[in-house]
């Protein structure tokens, strides 16, 4: 593209594209002030993001006029970039593989719901197809948003519900020293089948963490993880569980919110997972549980990479995260999800019916495998196989066989991490009533309905001021009536 620079009426710089003007000729500044008065948004936006400002004459009146959000651009040619430092934030559409995962990973879930996107005028019209491939990253981005978000609303009240059993049940706890060696994390892609040799023979010389999907096949091999890690809050999450933990006694690495059976809670070490927010956070104060800090994400394994990177200063491979649509089973077998589903199997629903879905691509993992694209993880993660011929590639994250891997266990003092035990004495009745409290006390905490009702919160944030008062209304309704919910479980219990 032919960019020409040159002085504007008023003495401005201004700029032309392809011979298109990208700002006035006469009063660049004006015409910025003015647009950004006229521009429309019904709500009040924790971001802004202005698709190609060119010189930035918008950004001030941008901040004057959302004081309290952070602005940000996207550009779509380098010739701007002496005007950056006038954004919170800049994405470089011309140089990103993806600019939705960029997006999304800098603003989260509940940030695109509460952005303000606008494209500048000028941008519209000089960079008309450049613009409208830009806009088409957005629409990914909040897709995956809502989503996201559909999920949250549908999952929420049974993750707060699992963080509150977490702690009625829990009493054994380990936390993690940090050590030298290398760190496995196995998931249960096909992938994972032709390393289990390998697993074996280098057995101890890393540190391995089990996706509790990957329990079952590891187990099968005789191969018995370090730890074993479980962040879904959903039931099916708990049979994963139950075949591994019930048989040996591997430390569970469990966010308060993931799901998991009472029995195994209460006799078992857990290492609790703090994210930094929601109730779960809360309770982990409430009752001295010594945490670890990790990232909340939409697969187990990306919290399992961050959970990794903490306890070792080596380096981190992936076994079986192939990310992709596969022939045949999408995990290594034995997977308890599979031997639960086949048992209904029939002439009338054939196993290849219900394995045939499989084969193709999915929303989910296009979402994973941009998460692990865009991620580069301080260079320290790698993906590890027998030479297996993956169907993606995971952006900085290189593939490496068996041999590379040989070359990064330590050659001096090789040290794993450790779990260390700690013991909670429980009274039943006490920890209940201490939970109740919490409960009710906490109706009206911020964390607390964001994660009773996160969407309800979204759109308090979202409202306009005369809206408020009937969205504050609801909310409180339904806190109470969640709390009510509560106490008659609990009480439900007391009794039993």
């Amino acid at each position: 593209m032919a960019v020409e620079f040159f002085q504007a009426g008023n003495g401005e710089k201004t700029c032309k594209i392809n011979n298109l003007p990208l700002h006035s000729a006469y009063e660049p500044s004006k015409e910025a002030e003015r647009y950004v008065k006229n521009a429309v948004c019904k709500f009040k936006p924790k971001f802004v993001l202005v698709v190609e400002p060119g010189l930035s004459y918008c950004a001030p009146y941008l901040r004057q006029t959302f004081p309290d959000s952070k602005i940000c651009c996207v550009r779509l040619c380098n010739e701007f970039s002496d005007s950056d430092s006038q954004w919170d934030k800049v994405f470089y559409f011309y140089s990103t593989k993806s600019l939705d995962s960029d997006i999304f990973n800098y603003m989260g879930d509940e940030g695109i719901i509460a952005c303000f996107f606008w494209t500048w005028p000028g941008a519209q019209n000089a960079l008309r197809e450049q613009n409208n491939e830009v806009w088409e990253e957005i629409k990914k981005a909040v897709l995956k948003t809502k989503s996201i978000l559909n999920t949250r609303r549908y999952f929420a009240k049974r993750w707060t519900k699992n963080a509150l059993r977490f702690c009625l049940f829990s009493k054994y706890n380990a936390y993690i020293l940090k050590g030298n060696s290398p760190v496995i994390v196995c998931a249960s892609g096909p992938s994972l089948r032709s390393s289990i040799p390998f697993l074996k023979k280098y057995r101890e010389q890393y540190f391995l963490v089990a996706v509790s999907s990957a329990l079952s096949p590891l187990i099968d091999a005789e191969i018995i993880p370090d730890v074993c890690i479980s962040t879904d809050g959903g039931y099916w999450a708990k049979l994963h569980l139950e075949f591994g933990l019930k048989r040996h006694n591997i430390p569970l690495v469990l966010p308060l919110e993931g799901a998991c059976y009472g029995e195994i809670l209460s006799e078992h070490t857990v290492v609790p997972v703090a994210y930094g927010d929601g109730v779960g956070e809360k309770l982990i104060d409430k009752c001295n549980y010594i945490n670890v800090k990790a990232i909340r994400n939409g697969t187990v394994s990306g919290t399992a990479a961050d959970f990794a990177l903490s306890i070792t200063s080596g380096e981190v491979f992936f076994c079986g995260l192939d990310l992709s649509p596969s022939k045949g089973f999408a995990h290594t077998q034995p997977n308890e999800l599979e031997i639960n589903d086949s048992i209904h199997d029939n002439r009338l629903r054939t196993q290849e019916t219900r394995v045939t879905p499989h084969t193709f691509n999915s929303p989910a993992l296009d979402i994973y495998r941009a998460w692990f694209s865009s991620n580069n993880f301080f260079h320290r993660v790698f993906r590890l196989s027998d030479d297996f011929k993956y169907n993606n590639s995971l952006g900085q994250i290189s593939d490496v066989n068996w041999k590379v891997f040989k070359q990064h266990i330590p050659t001096g003092l090789l040290t794993k991490p450790t779990s260390l035990f700690l013991t909670h004495e429980i009274v039943k009745n006490e920890r209940i009533k201490m939970l109740l409290e919490e409960t009710w006390h906490n109706l009206n905490d911020k964390e607390w309905i964001k994660s009773v009702l996160p969407n309800e919160e979204i759109l308090y944030e979202r409202s306009k001021p005369e809206e408020k008062e009937v969205l504050e209304k609801k909310i409180k309704e339904s806190m109470e009536e969640f709390a009510r919910e509560i106490q008659a479980t609990f009480e439900k219990g007391l009794k039993s």
